[in-house]
């Protein structure tokens, strides 16, 4: 199954931090409107890639309060 999740970045700081890491990652679709990503993954890639955008964040030195995972959604077919 595929979930699509929002990320969002309240920051430009956040947003150069995250990008890298998101597209390098992110083996579905991706889309950016603004400071938000939405990106279509597998439902077994969903932790990894939290973790991911997580230490992409922290290696940058970025708090967590400038940035979210909002939604989750599962898509079915």
């Amino acid at each position: 199954m595929k979930v699509t999740i929002l990320i969002e970045t309240q920051t430009k700081a956040a947003y150069r931090a995250i990008r890298p890491a998101l597209v390098a990652h992110i083996t579905g679709y991706i889309g950016v409107c603004g400071y938000t990503f939405s990106a279509t993954i597998k439902q077994s890639d969903y932790a990894y890639l939290v973790d991911v955008v997580n230490h992409a964040a922290q290696s940058a030195g970025i708090p967590r309060d400038e940035y979210d995972i909002k939604t989750v959604h599962a898509i079915s077919r």
